[in-house]
């Protein structure tokens, strides 16, 4: 059996026998082999290092495109948000009933004293009455909704008057409708006054205190129709600041603003429901319409007639047929 060249080295050395020296050519072979062990070495580092560089190159690429791709959907869908809403500031507004002096202001005719005392008798007594009804809501979103319509109901005593808010018109006011009735605010309160002449016909409701003064404890900004048409006897030729149409079913906000002073978006939980074809400033904001079935619960409301009120005035007062919104729901 024969052994290799290392391996009869080893064996003499093994067996105490003084190693051979070894000759240039196999010196030179050594040398190569060592090199070639080196260069393999370092070839195999050098590609380690390219997988390396590699996946941290993908891992960095990577992790840059998507913080880019997180930005730019986070931007694209930022713009198709406010692109749908509509930025609407709702202001706190005193929910604090007011009375009537016991002594006429100056300036009332001596005439109209009798008038007055009444006046101021059942207003105070309203006002007592309704103290234990005052009630507040939360503030609706400071975002709302630019388009798009809900379906309510609210169900009365005298029947269920079902309608459409359409946010369109008035983002603010209609979404604040709609806060409301989710919040249940507009639950076991009535319909406090009902006008019936011959241009304006409405009644109206969402005064927890039916006194006409209360509100949630806050106020909508102003968002005043432009789409109304002049009454065909409009006397003011189509002049700014002429009457118009609010047509029969119209829903519409009642609000207390004052030009003279400066008052602007009162606008709050009372709202008007229009029995029939009305003329009024545009004055008020639209949320929506009465649905069919709704303006039948209407027009038996109206035939039931009129309790005049304060002011004394046949035309204007609380509807004979009490009516109560039981409870208000959205689909």
């Amino acid at each position: 059996m024969s052994l290799d060249k290392d391996a009869a080295d080893a064996a003499e050395t093994d067996a105490g026998a003084t190693p051979r020296e070894l000759s240039n050519t196999e010196r030179r072979e050594a040398a190569k082999r060592k090199l070639q062990e080196r260069l393999d070495a370092e070839a195999q580092a050098r590609k380690k290092r390219k997988i390396i560089i590699s996946a941290v190159s993908a891992a960095v690429v990577v992790a840059i495109v998507g913080t880019a791709t997180y930005f730019i959907v986070d931007k694209i869908q930022t713009d198709r948000f406010n692109a749908a809403h509509k930025d609407c500031t709702y202001t706190d507004l005193s929910n604090e009933l007011r009375t009537v002096p016991v002594k006429p202001p100056q300036g009332v005719d001596p005439s109209q004293y009798a008038l007055y005392d009444s006046y101021q008798k059942q207003t105070n007594e309203a006002v007592r009455l309704g103290q234990k009804n005052l009630r507040s809501s939360p503030k609706p979103d400071d975002k709302q909704l630019n388009s798009g319509t809900v379906a309510a109901v609210f169900t009365t005593n005298q029947g269920a008057i079902p309608v459409t808010l359409d946010r369109k018109s008035a983002p603010c006011n209609t979404g604040a409708m709609i806060s409301l009735i989710d919040n249940g605010f507009y639950n076991n309160t009535p319909c406090h006054r009902m006008t019936g002449s011959e241009a304006l016909k409405v009644l109206q409701c969402g005064d927890p205190t039916g006194t006409g003064q209360s509100g949630p404890g806050w106020a909508s900004p102003d968002e005043l129709p432009t789409d109304l048409q002049p009454p065909a006897n409009n006397p003011y030729g189509g002049q700014q600041g002429g009457p118009v149409v609010y047509p029969r079913g119209t829903i519409a906000i009642a609000n207390s603003n004052n030009e003279q002073q400066g008052t602007s978006n009162t606008g709050s939980s009372q709202f008007f429901f229009v029995i029939a074809d009305s003329q009024l400033a545009p004055n008020y904001t639209v949320v929506g319409k009465v649905d069919e079935a709704g303006l039948a619960v209407l027009d038996k409301i109206y035939k039931g007639g009129i309790i005049p009120g304060p002011t004394g005035q046949a035309e204007d007062g609380r509807p004979k047929l009490p009516v109560t919104i039981e409870n208000a729901s959205t689909d």
